[in-house]
């Protein structure tokens, strides 16, 4: 599992919208490697334009390079007939959330790897950075080889990281995806040289799935820290969904977390105009709500 000695690699990118797809796609550009396709799943394509339904800027920025983009929609024995004239080395993916047939993992001789922003075996699943954010677990970015089973091949690259308090969940996303186009190019350099690549298979004991969320997991639980449910809610907010906080009593439909103070203490909530004061069991949380307290 190596790349050509001449490093000119042929390289196949999947994706899907967002950072964590198009930072990495950029920086793969940066380095003059040879992209023969990009792969998104159901694009459209528009005049001479390539507009993608969930996938805008990864497609458009491939069409502005000149590189194709193949809808990964079509059925496979399709798929396969138009991957197999590229002479694909490579496979490089990152958030692309279906599924990626066998057929096609076996295409690239030098293997396939996916980018995932979780610190694999933990928090496998389409929206890691939520349910971290809700465990206030560590957070990092893995690159793994792609198999039959979503998130669970041998780890090749791995790294945690730190978050500053208060991150939405775009600045979160450009962390990571910065961190994994950094931990790729590393890859590139391990793939390129004559030792083999180290890979570390998954502790299933340690493994967890976690779904997309639902209504019912924007809930925050008053015996966290203060700091906690800020962190939570400001990196969550970007669903757009309202959080359900029992606390004191109340059952309280919060909007955004606007501060809070771990040092400061209180009997019960507080209302002081449009905002709350919460009291957790470390600190107080002070947020806006519905307008609505539910008793």
């Amino acid at each position: 599992m190596s790349l050509p000695v001449n490093g000119a690699a042929v390289i196949l990118y999947i994706g899907s919208s967002g950072a964590l797809s198009l930072i990495p796609f950029r920086k793969l550009l940066a380095t003059g490697q040879s992209i023969s396709a990009v792969g998104v799943y159901n694009p459209l394509f528009f005049e001479q334009k390539i507009i993608a339904v969930e996938n805008e800027s990864l497609a458009l920025s491939a069409q502005q390079h000149a590189i194709p983009v193949i809808d990964f929609s079509q059925p496979v024995d399709d798929l396969l007939d138009q991957l197999g004239r590229l002479n694909i080395d490579l496979i490089l993916m990152s958030c692309y959330s279906k599924r990626l047939p066998d057929e096609i993992i076996r295409l690239a001789s030098a293997g396939c790897f996916n980018m995932h922003p979780s610190l694999l075996p933990r928090y496998r699943g389409p929206e890691p950075i939520f349910w971290q954010m809700k465990d206030a677990s560590d957070m990092g970015i893995s690159w793994h080889l792609v198999t039959h089973d979503l998130d669970a091949g041998d780890i090749v690259k791995q790294q945690k990281i730190n978050l500053d308090e208060g991150l939405s969940f775009e600045e979160i996303n450009l962390l990571l995806a910065n961190t994994g186009a950094e931990l790729m190019l590393t890859l590139l350099s391990d793939l390129s040289a004559p030792t083999p690549l180290l890979k570390t298979p998954q502790d299933e004991q340690l493994a967890s799935y976690y779904p997309y969320p639902e209504k019912q997991d924007f809930s925050i639980d008053s015996t966290w820290t203060a700091q906690r449910a800020y962190n939570f809610m400001r990196a969550t907010q970007a669903f757009g969904h309202v959080y359900l906080c029992q606390s004191a009593g109340h059952n309280l439909l919060l909007e955004k977390a606007l501060d809070y103070d771990n040092n400061a203490s209180l009997a019960s909530v507080e209302v002081q105009g449009e905002r709350l004061y919460i009291p957790f069991n470390e600190g107080v949380l002070i947020a806006s709500y519905t307008g609505k307290l539910c008793s």
